[in-house]
């Protein structure tokens, strides 16, 4: 889980062309706006299935692997399919003058619900802008504006290409596969003591190469992603499990007790018993 993360730019909308407004991934519940969103929006759906209705063009289901284009100030409601399902939505917002020509030159796509052959690539493209901009803040806009562009010119050149394998969505910027094995090792082992030399030999390379890569990719090391991963998950249990001690929450990470209040402190601006009673 990705929490909502609003991009606040200062006057950074005048000199990027396209910029990212606000970012996140959640178990999406019912959302009406009549009025539309201010942006454009970039829906993938990883898991469960959604429904949308949008003014004047009927209701799509939104399958598991699919993405949709929505444009911004265009009425709409989504909501999961069934309401006892759990719908995995990933969400980017984003604007710029750039942001309207690439509507423009999408317009055959937008609004349509889009098959996508291995959601993964993108889902990891969509996380890689939300860890940059949580990180980095203002710093990252530039970098991110960019991981944007490829994200949408992935999802287009989907649609495009009879060929729909994995390395045809992401011609560049891709981490290659040994780096995703690294990244699975890290999402299955978060909670145990992992070692930077075994996640390195894992994926076959040196210490130092692979924190290299991953730094280039991630724009990040690999201890800040653990870490990131691990206060996500935190967020994920306590809403899931709201009588969860911080205690027990600590010790499915395998972190310490007082490290996790410190590190989810210094993430989220609270401590973890303030962020359950808010």
């Amino acid at each position: 889980m990705m929490p909502f993360l609003l991009a606040e730019m200062t006057n950074l909308d005048e000199s990027l062309p396209l910029y990212v407004y606000c970012i996140g991934s959640h178990e999406q519940k019912i959302l009406s706006r009549p009025d539309g969103y201010s942006a454009h929006q970039l829906f993938l759906t990883r898991s469960g299935k959604g429904l949308i209705r949008i003014d004047g063009m009927g209701e799509l289901v939104l399958a598991p692997g699919t993405a949709f284009f929505l444009p911004a100030h265009l009425g709409h409601t989504y909501q999961p399919y069934h309401s006892d399902e759990v719908w995995d939505l990933g969400f980017v917002a984003f604007n710029g003058s750039a942001a309207s020509a690439l509507f423009g030159q999408a317009v055959k796509v937008t609004c349509r619900a889009l098959p996508i052959l291995d959601m993964n690539p993108l889902w990891m493209q969509l996380e890689s802008i939300w860890n940059l901009i949580s990180l980095n803040g203002e710093n990252a806009y530039w970098e991110a504006s960019k991981r944007l562009y490829s994200l949408i010119l992935a999802v287009l050149e989907n649609q495009s290409s009879g060929k729909r394998s994995s390395e045809r969505i992401y011609p560049a910027g891709q981490p290659n596969s040994a780096l995703q094995t690294a990244v699975k090792l890290i999402h299955d082992h978060y909670n145990e003591r992992l070692l930077l030399s075994n996640v390195a030999r894992a994926a076959g390379y040196s210490v130092q190469h692979f924190h290299r890569l991953f730094v280039a990719y991630y724009g990040m090391t690999p201890q800040q992603y653990i870490l990131q991963l691990r206060m996500r998950q935190s967020l994920q249990l306590m809403e899931d499990q709201p009588n969860i001690t911080i205690e027990k929450v600590a010790q499915h990470l395998g972190m310490e007790t007082s490290y996790f209040i410190r590190m989810f402190k210094r993430t989220y601006g609270s401590t973890p018993k303030q962020y359950k009673k808010g």
